[in-house]
């Protein structure tokens, strides 16, 4: 511990260690605080979510905003015919996109860091290593264009494909497919990071001694690196998921079809297209003004966005909860070297 229980009882120590305890308790309730507001916002009726006067509790609680997600999700409401599809196609495009990720992000970067950690040595390891984390070093909207040209042309990052002696080299166009998603993502430079600094800590004893035995530098990494790498590898995982399910700006850049895009950009044009009904002057805005009465009749308001968004960060927090053990022990790993 920061402070060991005997320390605490001098004076100094005990005022430093009720800072730190009030700190990490502000700290916590400032991250905490946009969750409580999203809670209590979905148990708030429609009139009183559009008060101009905030309440910090529901004065009259109820759970029309959750039941009415249920009518949502099946497309039957006013407000979830706003969307082309069933909220519940959404969802499943996220699960898809996600599993994907980590089904080929996970096993492609762990098989590079090993092979920069235990193969490769010298000169050939540094620039290899320098190559990898490179992307860390450059933000995230500068790789779009890059990207985009990518979905056009995969595995191409050109307006076109090249061509060798006159023959154009083959290419797919993922563009406005799940795919398009998918491929991009699958290299994780931050998640090969922690690998690697995992990776150096095997004793190259062990793996030495593996090869000795006639053991394939496959067989040696699924019967040795992986058993010890469980911590690693379920921070990984984790971090991993949350940024796929909760990716935003990537999707919405390549998907154009609604029925294709994740349950996080839906929110988004959902919550566009809930403030943006009725707001011109023609006919088609006075047909959806009546749609936004209907809407807000039935109870419907930011409460029931709210439920959606809880149910959007929900399995982020399951996943957090199942590598609950393996990530604590990764960090105390870490801690103690």
């Amino acid at each position: 511990m920061l402070f060991p229980r005997v320390g605490r009882r001098h004076p100094a120590l005990r005022i430093a260690w009720y800072a730190t305890v009030a700190f990490l308790v502000l700290g916590i309730t400032l991250h905490l605080f946009p969750f409580y507001f999203m809670l209590i916002t979905s148990f708030k009726s429609g009139e009183e979510v559009l008060r101009q006067t905030p309440t910090w509790w529901p004065e009259d609680p109820t759970g029309a905003g959750w039941r009415l997600v249920i009518d949502i999700v099946s497309g039957n409401t006013a407000a979830g015919r706003l969307m082309s599809e069933p909220f519940y196609v959404h969802m499943w495009n996220s699960v898809q996109m996600t599993f994907w990720i980590l089904m080929l992000g996970i096993p492609v970067t762990a098989f590079a860091a090993y092979a920069n950690s235990k193969l490769q040595r010298g000169r050939t390891a540094r620039w290899s290593f320098l190559f990898f984390i490179g992307t860390l070093m450059m933000p995230a909207a500068l790789t779009l264009i890059p990207m985009y040209l990518m979905t056009l042309n995969w595995p191409f990052a050109l307006p076109e494909a090249p061509s060798v002696g006159g023959t154009q080299l083959p290419s797919v166009e993922i563009w406005n497919t799940p795919w398009a998603v998918v491929l991009p993502l699958v290299f994780n430079a931050f998640n090969y990071l922690l690998f690697k600094g995992f990776f150096d800590t095997i004793p190259d004893s062990v793996i030495q001694a593996a090869r000795v035995d006639g053991g394939s530098e496959f067989n040696i990494f699924r019967r040795i690196v992986l058993p010890m790498s469980v911590p690693v590898f379920a921070v990984t995982i984790w971090t991993s998921f949350s940024g796929a399910w909760d990716q935003f700006l990537w999707p919405l850049v390549v998907l154009q079809d609604e029925s294709k895009m994740p349950a996080s950009v839906m929110i988004y044009q959902l919550q566009e297209k809930f403030i943006q009904a009725g707001s011109a002057g023609d006919a088609a805005a006075a047909q959806q003004s009546q749609q936004m009465q209907e809407i807000l009749g039935s109870g419907m308001s930011w409460n029931g966005l709210m439920v959606l968004g809880i149910l959007q960060s929900l399995p982020v927090f399951l996943a957090f909860i199942v590598c609950r053990e393996y990530l604590l022990r990764g960090i105390k790993l870490r801690g103690l070297k």
